[in-house]
């Protein structure tokens, strides 16, 4: 059997879709959305993070702004910038680049951030409205953009068995939030998990973001099993080598080896093969969130 591949590139044009028409409907009452990005230093991750930000946010005709800091700023000049956005009508979301230098308190930074204006639920507050079912506050767009990809392709969460690997704050505990939510009854697994292979292979959905390839391998997959695989990792060989590709650079993948295809019922991966991955759809799902914050700043919702 081989797997139906599950395409985050599909989800993610969706919600783009109507992010456009919703981000045009505000300019037609004079609201105009935008996106500020708070950025420390020249970390050249974050500065290709940031560019496929602005390339989305313009795409969607969403305005945007960025603020660069040197890497010794000072706690004092970041909070005065923070609150500055924080209190200016004109922006509806801000996104705090990690990570930060020593020398900043992480803390201070995310508890500060206006909630309404946090559209990848940095502040813990968010999160804890997320406990409660609050319509009102943000989730974190990785496992949102999980539970966007069940939605888009019709799988009925209820009543089904479900494994995380992964218990982090900003994916695994909101990730089980949300199934739950759905009434999925979820195990959250991790390094110390007894018996991982067994839980999974029990399993009606595996979602696994734990960024180490071969962490999931077919025999511990069932005939039937669903593969959500959001991890980015780097493949390596049985010896724990890095593999190149033919231009001698390493090869991007998921958790999932390429034979997870071949035993799971859907599955949708990082890894060459599989799927493709959810990466695009957390991207896109800024944009949705935007529009949210930016409806509710305004009394529209």
């Amino acid at each position: 059997m081989t797997a139906k591949l599950l395409s985050g590139k599909e989800v993610a044009q969706a919600i783009l879709d109507q992010a456009k028409k919703d981000a045009a409907e505000l300019k037609a009452k004079g609201i105009n959305p935008k996106l500020v990005v708070l950025r420390v230093g020249e970390d050249p991750g974050s500065i290709s993070y940031e560019k496929g930000i602005i390339s989305t946010v313009n795409d969607v005709d969403i305005d945007f702004e960025n603020k660069v800091f040197p890497e010794d700023v000072t706690q004092e000049e970041f909070m005065a910038t923070l609150n500055e956005f924080n209190n200016d009508k004109n922006v509806s979301g801000i996104l705090v680049f990690k990570p930060l230098p020593a020398q900043l308190d992480e803390e201070e930074i995310k508890y500060a951030l206006n909630t309404l204006k946090d559209p990848d639920a940095m502040n813990p507050t968010n999160l804890g409205k997320l406990m409660i079912d609050d319509a009102r506050g943000f989730s974190p767009c990785t496992p949102e953009g999980v539970m966007e990809m069940f939605d888009y392709y019709g799988i009925d969460l209820v009543g089904k068995d479900v494994v995380v690997i992964n218990r982090s704050v900003v994916f695994g505990k909101p990730m089980a939030m949300m199934l739950a939510s759905a009434s999925a009854t979820v195990t959250i697994c991790h390094s110390k998990t007894k018996n991982l292979a067994e839980k999974c292979k029990a399993a009606d959905i595996v979602i696994t973001a734990t960024g180490r390839y071969g962490m999931v391998t077919p025999d511990m997959l069932g005939d039937n099993t669903i593969v959500i695989d959001v991890a980015m990792a780097q493949k390596k060989d049985k010896d724990g080598n890095f593999v190149l590709n033919e231009k001698g650079k390493k090869i991007r993948t998921g958790d999932c080896v390429e034979e997870c295809a071949e035993k799971a019922a859907m599955i949708t991966s990082a890894t060459p093969g599989c799927g493709g991955g959810t990466g695009p759809i957390t991207s896109a799902l800024l944009t949705k969130h935007l529009i949210k914050g930016c409806k509710m700043l305004n009394g529209l919702l």
